[in-house]
């Protein structure tokens, strides 16, 4: 007897009377198209037979698929975003029961052990997770691993870690790129300094190093000085202060993390910006009038938003259909100046 032939997309979209794309989005969760032809296609799927154990699963399981996040509430100027990118993923899986259970901490690297402590104890399904060392959350990412619950971070990463994917801008390209513009801008003459939240998070350490790695590529003098400015502003600011004191002809601020308005507010009451060129991290409101009055010569735009809405697809995906996504889903980073950033300060669902 010859095998009964499994049904493809293409068998369902004959089937249903819907194209082959609208039944692909429907099949994986993706965007553009609303909810009851996502559960007419959902049902034919699972008449036809087609991934029969995990379309039945998801239409006839009483709970819902749980996706748990941690995100710190500090800088609110990128995690507001990521979190927003993350909502709106879960709201694109509503007819999945996907449901998002999200828990905060102050900042990056106070307080993830304790609550991760408590995730474990819950039901969830999967996690986001900003990890705010590079390993000191190995050990619970893998215990969640063992229990078959996925991580995947978002921002920066976890080396060595049993985390299942990163999604984020490769940091050493984005620390290369901030290097090079630098030394462009001061035509490879005088000293920088480089801000970051703290060098025990991948991500910031990782910007430093390609950061150095292309200042010696093209620049002719001058030393580069490393801050670590904790994610406060009002460390930020008053790091500020101190490389203007203690570094001789400085002449660069490279701001690797979101707190590049207390280090234009310090310059502007140090009476030093147009003394000192400034590369910084993403674009938000508040930055704008910088960027606009000059005082921000660049930015790297990492894009969270869609950081956070990935991250949330990898994950479901990979529950509901077992793809196993890269392990490290590298965005591209965008240079944004004043003639270009009209076009990045659209809300995501606007572009």
């Amino acid at each position: 007897m010859t095998p009964k032939k499994r049904p493809t997309i293409k068998d369902i979209a004959l089937a249903s009377g819907f194209s082959i794309g609208t039944v692909d989005r429907a099949l994986h969760g993706r965007k553009g198209i609303n909810s009851e032809t996502r559960r007419k296609i959902l049902a034919v799927a699972q008449e036809l037979g087609y991934e029969t154990n995990r379309v039945a699963s998801v239409l006839s399981k009483n709970t819902p698929l749980i996706l748990a996040a941690l995100f710190p509430r500090e800088l609110h100027y990128f995690y507001d975003d990521v979190r927003r990118g993350f909502y709106d993923a879960v709201q694109e899986l509503r007819d999945f029961r996907v449901l998002p259970h999200v828990c905060e901490i102050e900042a990056l690297g106070k307080g993830e052990e304790e609550v991760l402590e408590r995730l474990l104890a819950e039901d969830i399904d999967g996690l986001i997770l900003v990890p705010g060392h590079r390993s000191r959350l190995n050990r619970y990412i893998d215990r969640f691993a063992e229990r078959g619950v996925p991580t995947v971070t978002v921002s920066t990463d976890a080396p060595g870690s049993k985390r299942l994917s990163a999604v984020y801008v490769d940091p050493k390209k984005n620390g290369e790129l901030a290097g090079e513009l630098m030394a462009r801008f001061l035509q490879g003459r005088g000293s920088v300094a480089i801000m970051v939240g703290s060098l025990e998070i991948e991500d910031h350490f990782q910007k430093v190093q390609g950061f150095l790695a292309s200042w010696e590529r093209f620049a002719k003098d001058g030393v580069v000085r490393v801050l670590e400015n904790e994610e406060k502003e009002e460390v930020a600011y008053e790091n500020t202060f101190l490389a203007l004191r203690e570094i001789p002809n400085l002449r660069g601020i490279y701001v690797a993390t979101a707190n590049s308005p207390a280090v234009c507010q310090a310059l502007e009451d140090g009476k030093r910006v147009d003394e000192v060129v400034v590369i910084a991290t993403d674009l938000f409101e508040e930055i704008v009038p910088y960027l606009s009055g000059g005082v921000i010569q660049a930015t790297i735009f990492q894009n969270p938003y869609r950081q956070g809405f990935e991250a949330v697809m990898l994950l479901f995906r990979f529950l509901f259909e077992g793809v196993v996504p890269p392990l490290c889903r590298y965005l591209e980073p965008v240079v944004v100046m004043r003639s270009n950033m009209e076009f990045y300060l659209l809300k995501e669902g606007e572009k």
